[in-house]
Order: C-alpha cells, then structure tokens, then sequence
C-alpha cells in the first residue's frame, strides 16, 4: 500500500514537471513557477527531501532566470519603432530622448536591434504607431514621426511581433480619408494621436470628431496621449485628461485609450474615466514601474480597474528589460497572477478582438425604453 502511495506521488509530481517544463517552453514563467511549487508542497508533505530541494532548485532558477522579463509572453501596447540615426531629423523627439537621459547605446540602430530587445524582455508584440504633424506650423514638427505607409511596411517584415497604428494630423484637409486608408488598405489596427504635437484639443468637434466617427464605423481603438509629455515644443493644456471625457459620452462605442495614465499629476482624472466609461482604458507607458502612483497600482487588482489597463513602455524612452527588471524586483505591485496575465497580455488581445460595450444596447435588453436613433 505504501508502494502504491509512493508510486501515485512520482506521477504526479512528474505530471507536474512535465506540465512545468511546458510552461517554460512557451515563456510562461509565473506559470512554471506556480506548478513546480506545487510539486514542491507535494514532495514535502511526503519528506521527500533529496526531490524536494532539488525542486527548491527549479523554482530559484526559474526566479533568477526571469527576473528581467515579462512573466508571460507580454504585449507592449506602446513602442516606437524609433532608430538612432533618424532621431536627429525630429526636434521634439530629440529632446524627449534627452528628457528620459537615452545614452546612445540604449537607443535601437534598427529594427532587428528593437526585436532582440523584445526577445529579452519577453515581449512577443509590440504595437508600433506613426505620429503625424504635417499640418503644423511649428518648425520642429515639420517632419513626421515616421509615416503610415512606412509602418504598415515594418508591420508586413515581422507580422508575428508587431501591430501597426496609424495618424493623422487632424488639421489636414483628408484627415479622414486618410484614416481610412490607414485601416482599409494599409490594414493598420487603430490610430494614435498626440494632441500637444498638433496643437488641437482631442474633444475639438472640427477636427477630430469626424475621425472618431470613422473608427467607430471601422471599430477600430483610438489611443491618444494624456498627462505631461517629454516632447518639447508642445502645451501639455491640450492633454488634460478631463476632455476625454467628452469623448466618451459623445462616443459611447469608441474604443479609448488614454496613454500614459495621465502621467505627471493627472492619474486620477485619467482614472476616474477609465472607472465610468466601459470602452475606456488606461495605458501605463511612459514611465518607470517606481514611479507609478499608489493609487493606480492598489486599483489594478479591483474588478473596476484589472481588465481596463494596457501594459506599455514606450520604448525606447522607457526600456522594456529595465520595465520588467523593475517590475520584478517590486514583486510585481502584489499584482494577482490573473491581473498580471490581464495587463501584461489579455487586455490587449481582448481590446482588439472585442466588440465594444454599447450602454444603450444594454439599457435596450433589459427593456428600458431608448429612441431608436440616439447615439449617446
């Protein structure tokens, strides 16, 4: 009978192993690090101490081999494609670059460069996005942030570790047309605005209601800075959080992402819209793990907040190995294993897969009476 007992103890902490192994295979440290400590429990409550330490062993090697990367294959939701001989050409960048005190060597040469630095960091994808101000006035934005064109042709060189954005300057004449090729042929997954860059309110009905309109037919996401910026030459008025907001109610069904959480002092605005609109999310690039508010990191693990957040780094201002390295050492905010899988990696993929949350359409199943024509 003892036989027996022992025999059912080696399969299943073999099973474990096994189901362990897979995990690292596949980058799911967090996971590999669970299951071996459940060998562990076993091999300990059988007194098994030679198994037991050599599985004490599996579970630091596990702890130190990953203690740079995401604990599971992440998605940055936040990355420039952003190269070192090129950064010259675009004043604000140049001094954004210098804001966050980028050595050269930190910065990428190229893109084989940029993906290396995923592989390290355990990043599979990384959304990439052009920022366009052709329409300005101002001398230091003359040229472009790359172009759409050119990041759908980054997209189609690695198709399985990058998801382009476009822009579009919402002062030009073809701003909407120029969305929707961004979508229709150049197959780009949503739009990415900086309304400092271009000098315009993100709730300016002229210039950028149209395009949310046309990302609604599309439903396609729209992220858009929020908070303080490294870029100079800009007014960070034009980023206050609060005129999301007006946004959100006149778009109940545009997917909204508010990048930066309102970075530098503007957290709890950014927070409180992310807290009342369901289509609303909060991005948390920009910045160092050590940085991030209190207030922010406690309310990731509330029903409220944990599928409402997007990791991000914005690379390479902020590095994603010394994001995750951070991150890790922090003991990963206290996160719960579920919202960390949720931000680091499932937010996204649900973001992007989902059709968005409509309140009428909610208040409409449950009989309550709403005008066939209202929009908001």
């Amino acid at each position: 009978m003892v036989e027996d007992s022992g025999k059912e103890l080696q399969e299943k902490v073999e099973k474990l192993y096994k189901e362990a192994k897979s995990a690292l295979d596949a980058r799911y440290y967090m996971d590999a690090e669970r299951i071996f400590k459940q060998a562990l429990q076993l091999l300990t409550e059988a007194k098994d101490e030679t198994k037991a330490a050599e599985c004490e062993k599996e579970i630091e090697k596990v702890k130190k081999d990953s203690a740079t990367f995401s604990p599971v294959p992440a998605i940055d939701n936040h990355a420039h494609p952003m190269f070192r001989d090129t950064l010259k050409s675009n004043p604000g960048l140049f001094m954004a670059a210098r804001h966050f005190r980028l050595k050269d060597e930190i910065i990428p040469k190229g893109l084989d460069d940029m993906i290396e630095d995923m592989d390290k960091a355990n990043v599979e994808k990384a959304l990439i996005m052009s920022l366009d101000t052709s329409a300005s006035d101002h001398w230091a934005f003359k040229e472009s942030m790359l172009s759409n064109d050119a990041v759908a042709e980054l997209v189609s060189q690695y198709p399985d570790r990058f998801v382009g954005y476009g822009s579009v300057d919402p002062r030009r004449e073809d701003a909407v047309e120029e969305t929707e090729r961004c979508i229709k042929e150049l197959g780009l997954k949503g739009m990415k605005f900086h309304p400092a860059a271009v000098s315009t309110y993100p709730n300016d009905e002229k210039h950028f209601y149209p395009i949310y309109e046309k990302c609604v037919e599309h439903n396609v996401p729209v992220q858009s800075h929020c908070g303080t910026t490294g870029m100079y030459f800009t007014k960070i008025k034009y980023m206050m959080p609060l005129h999301y907001d007006d946004v959100a109610v006149d778009f109940p069904t545009l997917k909204l992402i508010l990048l930066h959480f309102g970075v530098g002092g503007w957290h709890d605005q950014a927070m409180s819209l992310a807290f009342r609109h369901p289509n609303v999310y909060l991005d948390i690039s920009g910045a160092s793990p050590r940085i991030y508010p209190q207030s922010l990191v406690v309310s990731a693990n509330t029903p409220f907040y944990q599928p409402k957040i997007l990791f991000g780094t914005d690379y390479p201002f902020v590095g994603m190995q010394s994001w995750f390295k951070a991150f890790q050492q922090l003991k990963g905010f206290g996160w719960s294993e579920e919202t960390q899988r949720k931000v680091l990696r499932d937010n996204f993929l649900h973001l992007h897969d989902s059709e968005p949350v409509s309140p009428l359409d909610m208040l409409r199943k449950e009989g309550i009476d709403v005008p066939k024509d209202a929009k908001r």
